[in-house]
């Protein structure tokens, strides 16, 4: 009896043992897909894509790539449209309405004075709600395995409307997506080469150190002011600070190859004819550096067997920087002036190509006699004064050859060829050819994007200067956002200089390699504190450096 009733025992263990593993396998096999689903559907992204200004050929690759592998784009039915002949946005969810959401952002709606919400097309409370309805669009579709893309017009961290969404979606690890500004589309149409640059805009804030009227006085750089507004008002306060003969341009619609236009004039006696700019989209320039823009009024009539001259900016970094427009000017091309750098970097889009090389930086001396040219300055060059004027006769002889036998000719030059571009001169020896800039991205929008924070978003400035070793220690005397174009100088020169006239705590960041997707990496310090993080490391050649309190609001910094 006892055997027996230990057998039944055993048996009813047995039949539990079977159950239990039974339904542990189901329990595993129902299981098993979904960790297989979470493994083929793994976190998305968001990004905000610069478009970049006017016509959508001025789009780098890099952001119509984005564009393309996005499953949710939030854009303008505008922007939709001008995509079209570069996109299907077919099978794509897409979402107008979300742009221009940053107004009353991280503010209480109860403090917010009645003039500042009579301004606008919302209530505060309606934008908040607007802008948490934006993140939660985003993070459900982030957290399914989808690809988000904001598209936003110019270089978005430029007087940008939507990097709000960076900080309120930092979780994310979200990514800026480099694009021209408006400023790189209006130098291409002056055609004016710069270097020292104060971008600021019309601001009237009481006590502000970056105001128009403070920011004036300095020879060597141009001031360029985004949302004019009130072009009798800001003639009046620029007349005040800059001598009459100061020369000005004003320039609308940069980027739309049909409807851009740019007006010359000076600062005491600029009565031109408005009708044609639209002054909501215009930028104006203020300086001497524009005594020797190349632009044409009336353009040089292309007859049908004359060539044309193209100088061409490339961008910096990686290939996929370049826009739409300088690799369709690059197709079209007969002859083509690269450096072996930017050869090699495009090499694809160059196969076949007549391209020659040894013509890139042969700015020094240019239009200077050799007797007049200092001793010093001439150390500095690897080429004699003379030398340098054979081969720029050399490059002119060339391209006027091929220009008159009806061939496009283009020039390759990295970033933006007007910003501290070493081709720039060539605009100015092919004065009286058929000429036109391709604007490229700057290292400086690249660099901006790496950083993930609007640069003209500082709790103390809104404008931004670029500086060289050569003016970083005049210039900072204003105490704004700066960033400074390193080019070979000493890095504690610019930490000495900055030193002299920001505190110790200021903010700093220095990226490096910007645009190289696998190389770019930026570092963030304080004033104080940045030279014992640099130490005796040697930097790149290819380095930004920035300081200015909007660094606090990097992602980067959010984050940790």
């Amino acid at each position: 009896m006892q055997s027996n009733k230990m057998k039944k025992n055993i048996w009813i263990g047995s039949l539990l043992l079977l159950a239990l593993l039974w339904v542990f396998g189901v329990g595993c096999q129902a299981h098993t897909p979904q960790i297989e689903s979470r493994k083929e559907s793994p976190q998305g992204s968001f990004k905000v894509v610069g478009m970049g200004p006017g016509d959508a050929d001025l789009m780098t690759v890099r952001a119509l790539e984005a564009i393309r592998k996005a499953d949710l784009v939030f854009c303008s039915n505008r922007t939709k449209e001008k995509l079209t002949p570069f996109l299907d946005l077919a099978g794509k969810q897409v979402l107008d309405g979300y742009g221009v959401l940053f107004r009353f952002y991280g503010k209480d709606c109860k403090k917010s004075s009645k003039a500042e919400t009579s301004r606008r097309s919302m209530s505060c409370e309606d934008y908040h709600r607007k802008q948490a309805e934006f993140a939660r669009l985003v993070r459900n579709a982030v957290s399914t395995g989808k690809n988000v893309v904001l598209l936003s017009g110019g270089d978005p961290t430029i007087y940008g409307p939507d990097m709000w969404s960076l900080q309120e979606l930092r979780d994310l690890n979200p990514v800026v997506v480099p694009g021209l500004s408006a400023f790189n589309a209006a130098n291409a149409v002056l055609q004016v080469s710069l270097g020292e640059v104060i971008i600021t805009a019309p601001f009237k804030k009481e006590n502000s150190k970056d105001a128009i009227e403070n920011l004036a006085g300095h020879d060597r750089a141009t001031m360029v002011i985004f949302m004019p507004r009130d072009m009798k008002d800001l003639f009046a306060r620029l007349s005040k600070v800059y001598a009459a003969d100061t020369p000005v341009a004003i320039v609308g619609n940069a980027g739309m190859a049909d409807g851009q236009k740019a007006v010359i004039g000076t600062v005491g006696g600029f009565a031109a004819d408005l009708s044609g700019v639209d002054t909501r989209l215009s930028i104006v320039y203020v300086g001497k550096t524009l005594a020797n823009a190349q632009f044409k009024p009336e353009k040089i009539s292309a007859k049908a067997n004359k060539g044309k001259f193209y100088l061409v900016g490339m961008g910096p970094g990686d290939s996929d920087l370049a826009t739409l427009k300088a690799l369709k000017v690059i197709e079209k091309a007969d002859l083509i002036f690269a450096g072996k750098r930017i050869s090699d970097k495009f090499e694809k889009y160059l196969a076949g190509k007549k391209v020659i090389d040894g013509y890139q930086r042969l700015f020094p001396f240019h239009r200077k006699k050799c007797t007049d040219v200092s001793g010093a300055d001439k150390s500095r060059e690897h080429m004699s004064c003379e030398e340098y004027h054979q081969k720029q006769a050399e490059f002119a002889a060339m391209v006027r050859a091929a220009v008159a036998e009806g061939k496009t000719v283009a020039m390759l030059d990295s970033g933006d060829p007007l910003v501290y571009g070493p081709c720039a001169w060539s605009l100015a020896e092919l004065h009286d050819l058929d000429t036109e800039v391709v604007p490229g991205l700057s290292c400086f929008n690249a660099a901006n994007a790496a950083l993930r924070v609007g640069v003209t978003e500082g709790k103390n400035a809104h404008s931004v200067i670029f500086a060289s070793g050569w003016s970083v220690e005049e210039m900072a005397v204003h105490q704004s956002t700066m960033v400074l174009f390193t080019m070979r100088t000493e890095f504690k020169k610019f930490i000495d200089s900055l030193s002299k006239h920001y505190p110790s705590d200021t903010p700093i960041a220095i990226v490096l390699s910007a645009g190289y997707a696998e190389k770019e990496k930026v570092m963030h310090a304080t004033l104080g504190s940045v030279m014992d993080q640099v130490g005796k490391n040697r930097l790149p050649f290819e380095y930004l450096l920035y300081v200015g309190d909007f660094l606090n609001n990097s992602v980067d910094r959010l984050i940790n």
